[in-house]
């Protein structure tokens, strides 16, 4: 009997566990904070894809890019992405999931960087796939995104939006106790004080 795609995806759930973060991300001023990697959410899930016979289309629904000025060195690319779950067996049994996604660059790979970002998250949260190396730090992934909240302060376009970002997120990240991302969001706050600082005194 040819199974649907939710029993091809709860078959996959149970072929895999949980991912460890693996790559240091640095937010500027000496701060870091450590992320999972799309390469290591592939890598977990891929032999159990094939083997289930259950096929990933990710495809570009919008984007954008911004730049309010032309001289600043990075632009912020935002998009939303549909991302499918298809059954090989019958494409037309599928499971479809939109997901947003921003990244910061001052070359070409911010897109592709939006669209890793994007599939990661759809399949991190489809196959309810556990981030962290222990109990405490997976548990406080669930309650506090740092990832999310230091790009969302990294993306600010003026000083006001840095200390209003700043202050809701490191109030979030305090609420959850999580001192890593705390460190984390102060460094990126220093950064884009100091980046968006410069460009304001060279306008001068």
């Amino acid at each position: 009997m040819a199974l649907n795609i939710y029993q091809r995806i709860n078959a996959v759930r149970k072929a895999i566990g949980y991912v460890q973060k693996d790559k240091n991300v640095s937010a500027g001023a000496g701060g870091s904070y450590k992320a999972v990697t799309h390469d290591a959410v592939t890598g977990m899930v891929r032999a159990a894809l094939i083997e289930h016979g259950v096929v990933i289309v990710p495809s570009v629904l919008s984007a954008t890019f911004n730049q309010k000025e032309p001289e600043a060195k990075q632009r912020l690319y935002e998009a939303t992405y549909q991302i499918e779950f298809v059954n090989i067996d019958e494409p037309t049994d599928r499971i479809v999931t939109q997901q947003n996604a921003h990244a910061l660059d001052n070359g070409d790979k911010a897109p592709g960087k939006a669209m890793s970002y994007a599939t990661k998250y759809a399949i991190l949260k489809l196959f309810n796939i556990e981030t962290g190396e222990d109990e405490e730090s997976r548990y406080q992934q669930e309650e506090f995104d740092t990832v999310g909240s230091v790009d969302y302060i990294l993306s600010s376009t003026s000083l006001a939006e840095v200390k209003m970002r700043y202050e809701q997120r490191y109030k979030m990240a305090s609420e959850a106790k999580d001192r890593d991302a705390m460190k984390a969001i102060i460094a990126a706050k220093d950064k884009m004080k100091t980046l968006l600082s410069t460009e304001t005194a060279g306008q001068a």
